[in-house]
């Protein structure tokens, strides 16, 4: 069956970590932003200049929407609205990246609302219909609903949440914490989410140490004796302090060791006795993506040879 040609009637594509809360205006992608809000434990509402906390921005957003996949759309994902004339029984071939998606977006969860009552579009597929839509195409078939003569003319409303590619190593860790949330599998999205993040700063914490002590015992330290835990609350603010960068919001590292302590739970109880909840997993996520952003940030300074602290972004 060919694709037709679509002739969206509406378009809209946002990455914003929350709104400001004095103005509702639509903060900036969260990569944009975090660094200021490290910086300085706020940011600056571009539109009406009020200091905003992003973490509780973003959060509060997040738990709003939360179930639902739009939810993550605050905390680093990004979602992409259309509404797209349709005919019953033709299909459609959507592209997002006509809309804004890179090509290396993966596609989170999708949503089809018909707008008209009398149709709606469902997900074209062979034999072995995908659990998850693979790439950044959608191919859709128009569905008609209620009586009356055919073919229905009518509108449908589109929603994708996506996220970008990075190419860190830690990046496709939290990009499955945030596939299994979408898919309302919190407990593995929370393990992924805690791996995102050790395999974020382990690293840094390793290459500082090599500094001072032999490649072997580093090594043999970081594998057997030194813990997440201690290494998130002991050793990366101690070396923030000494290397003059801005530490980790408290908020943020408690949120990670709340997360920490729910993974424990889960690691060795089991899924279900865990009983993680969609707000566990939300904040779990936010604390993730926010201490992913982090250690982004503060990166440069603890590979640097240098003493000379981050500049304001």
């Amino acid at each position: 069956m060919a694709s037709n040609a679509i002739n969206p009637s509406f378009i809209d594509t946002r990455e914003a970590a929350g709104s400001c809360p004095a103005c509702l205006y639509r903060l900036p992608r969260l990569v944009e932003c975090a660094p200021s809000y490290f910086n300085d434990g706020h940011i600056i509402c571009k539109h009406c200049g009020a200091k905003t906390d992003l973490w509780q921005a973003a959060l509060s957003h997040a738990v709003a929407l939360s179930p639902t996949g739009w939810a993550l759309a605050s905390l680093g994902a990004a979602q992409t609205s259309i509404v797209l004339p349709m005919e019953s029984g033709k299909v459609y071939e959507v592209k997002l990246t006509d809309h804004g998606a890179p090509a290396d977006a993966k596609i989170l969860s999708t949503n089809y609302t018909g707008q008209t009552g009398n149709l709606t579009a469902i997900e074209w597929h062979g034999n072995s219909p995908p659990r998850r839509v693979v790439g950044t195409v959608l191919h859709l078939l128009a569905v008609p609903f209620g009586d009356g003569p055919l073919p229905h003319e009518g509108r449908v409303a589109i929603t994708v949440v996506w996220i970008r590619g990075d190419e860190s190593p830690a990046w496709p860790y939290l990009v499955t914490a945030f596939e299994a949330a979408a898919a309302r599998d919190y407990a593995p999205s929370l393990v992924f989410a805690q791996c995102a993040i050790e395999i974020s700063m382990m690293p840094l914490i390793e290459d500082r140490f090599r500094r001072h002590a032999s490649a072997e015992r580093v090594k043999n330290f970081m594998r057997g004796a030194l813990t997440y835990g201690y290494a998130l609350n002991v050793v990366l603010p101690y070396l923030c302090a000494e290397l003059h960068v801005p530490k980790m919001p408290d908020v943020v590292r408690g949120s990670l060791n709340k997360m920490r302590e729910r993974r424990n739970d889960i690691i060795h109880e089991g899924t279900k006795a865990a009983t993680v909840t969609s707000q566990d997993a939300i904040e779990g996520l936010c604390a993730a993506a926010f201490g992913f952003e982090y250690m982004r940030h503060i990166g440069p300074s603890l590979l640097s040879d240098s003493v000379s602290g981050l500049e304001t972004q």
